[in-house]
Order: structure tokens, then sequence, then C-alpha cells
């Protein structure tokens, strides 16, 4: 997977506009069907994902462009309280251009997060398309279900 990640990276051209939020990151479908989904999120400066899990799936990201900052996180409790989730911080890494990161399944947590001074993109494939998954306040020991959308959708394929 890693050596498809960094032949994508390779042969992505960055002359597409994609959609773009101040202080926000944005979503673009690139392609979705039952077995897998790959998104390109477009990260203003300073923007941040809530710390997330991927839901039972396996999700692969790229940096295309900039830096981003992917802080880990580990789940303390055995996750069988709806609502209830103690996590705390487990490592910290920046990666730029060609960057990978792995995430498998619902206990594999992180927050990601552009730097103040520049925007960046990334490409995420996941091992079906992300539907639910969870995110968590770490000071409030919650965690609350989440849907993916989309901010565009570039497929070929009609999404279900």
């Amino acid at each position: 997977m890693h050596a498809l990640l960094a032949a994508g990276a390779r042969a992505w051209e960055g002359n597409r506009r994609l959609p773009s939020r101040v202080g926000a990151y944005t979503r673009t479908c690139a392609y979705r069907d039952d077995a897998f989904e790959v998104v390109l999120l477009n990260w203003a400066p300073g923007s941040a994902s809530p710390i997330h899990d991927h839901g039972d799936q396996h999700c692969w990201m790229i940096v295309l462009s900039g830096a981003l900052d992917v802080d880990d996180y580990k789940r303390l409790d055995r996750g069988t309280v709806p609502g209830y989730a103690r996590v705390e911080p487990s490592g910290f890494s920046t990666l730029g251009p060609g960057g990978v990161d792995l995430r498998s399944g619902r206990f594999s947590l992180h927050r990601v997060s552009a730097r103040a001074d520049g925007s960046a993109l990334s490409l995420h494939i996941y091992s079906a398309p992300l539907q639910r998954f969870f995110v968590y306040d770490q000071r409030a020991r919650r965690c609350d279900v989440a849907y993916g959308a989309y901010d565009e959708v570039l497929a070929h394929r009609a999404l279900r």
C-alpha cells in the first residue's frame, strides 16, 4: 500500500482546484465503491480534525503537499459504555510530502492538523467507505458518532 500511495503522490499534478474553507479542512471524494474509498483532504492553515477513529476500516494517508502534525491517542477504556471514552496522548509525528500514516479500526485514534503557517493536501484510502466513526473529547471523556461527508465528489462511479 505504501508503494501505491507513493506512486499516487508522484502522479498528483495539483492542477485541480479543490474546495477550501478558512480555518477548516474539506473532503473531496475522488473514488468510491463498496470495497474502498479515495478522499482528498484540503487543509487550511491551522485547521485540525477532532480526535477520531476510523470505524472498522483501515485508513492509509499520504501527504501530497505541505505538512501535517499527527497526534496519536490511545483509548484506555474498553468501549463498552455508550458515549463514554477515556483517551490520552500517546505520540506525535510530523509528515511532510510523501509522509504516510496508517490507521486500523476503532481503537487507532489520532488528530491531524495543518501548521498555522501553511496549507496542506492529503490523500486518504479507506478499506471500505468511511460512513460511521467516533470523535472524542479528551477532557469531557466523551465520544460521539460522526458520519463521513463530502464537500465535493469527483468520482466517476455512482455513489451509494
